[in-house]
Formats: structure tokens, C-alpha cells, sequence
């Protein structure tokens, strides 16, 4: 009577003792690996400032030119300009190549869908084909 007493008394403390041993940090994931790290990228040195160039006979900043007026100045050719844009010619819906069946005969109203399969539009069933001419016919 005294047994499953104890028995529960005992699993009752060892529960959380073994719940509290589960728990726990886990553990690093370079612990068994070695560990190669990037070699930093070097960061390069700033540009010193030079001083603006002084006019030498008025004694007065010459004004300072960036890169872009100078490209500006160097292009020699204005923007040729061919009028107004043309409208690409519109395209009609494209034609639709012939379908046979196994004897080489046409179906009328079958389509082609995807590359090697088509469609009856009559029955709604989908063949598999193959390239023959100016169209696709059904696999034998």
C-alpha cells in the first residue's frame, strides 16, 4: 500500500530535476568546428583637400570646377535627335498550324495548345503530337 506512495512520491520529485536537466544553454555551434573569419575589407583613405586656386593677378578664389562641368565641356557633339518616336507595327493573331490525325488526314477545329499537344475542340480531349509539315499530328 506504502509502494505506489512512494513510487509516485519519488517521480513527483525526480520530475522537475530531470525537466531542469534538459534545459539549458545551448551549446555553441563552433565548439566542434573551427572557425575562419573574413578578413576585413580595407576601408580607403580619404582624399586630402586642396585649397581652391587663388587668381594670382586679383588675389581673389578662382571658382572651383567639379568633374561633371568638365565632361560637360569636353562632349562636343550635341544629342542627335531622330524625331519622334515610330509606333512598332501591329501584329495580327498568329496562325494556327494544321492538325492531323494518325492517318494524315485534318481535323478541323483542333488546335494546337502547347508544344506537342492538342486539343479537339469538337470532343474537348487533348492528344499528344508530333511536328509533321506545316502543322502537328496526333501520335499513332
Amino acid at each position: 500500500m506504502y509502494r505506489p506512495r512512494r513510487l509516485s512520491a519519488a517521480l513527483l520529485v525526480l520530475l522537475p530535476l530531470t525537466a531542469a536537466a534538459q534545459i539549458g544553454p545551448p551549446p555553441k555551434p563552433t565548439a566542434t568546428r573551427p572557425v575562419v573569419a573574413p578578413q576585413p575589407t580595407p576601408t580607403p583613405l580619404p582624399t586630402p583637400v586642396q585649397p581652391a586656386p587663388v587668381d594670382s593677378l586679383s588675389g581673389q578664389m578662382a571658382p572651383v570646377r567639379s568633374s561633371a562641368q568638365t565632361q560637360q565641356q569636353l562632349r562636343t557633339h550635341p544629342i542627335q535627335s531622330k524625331g519622334p518616336s515610330q509606333p512598332a507595327p501591329m501584329q495580327g493573331p498568329a496562325v494556327q498550324g494544321k492538325v492531323y490525325d494518325r492517318h494524315g488526314r485534318i481535323i478541323p477545329g483542333a488546335r494546337q495548345v502547347s508544344p506537342n499537344r492538342v486539343l479537339d475542340t469538337r470532343t474537348g480531349r487533348y492528344y499528344d503530337s508530333i511536328p509533321s509539315g506545316d502543322g502537328q499530328q496526333i501520335k499513332p
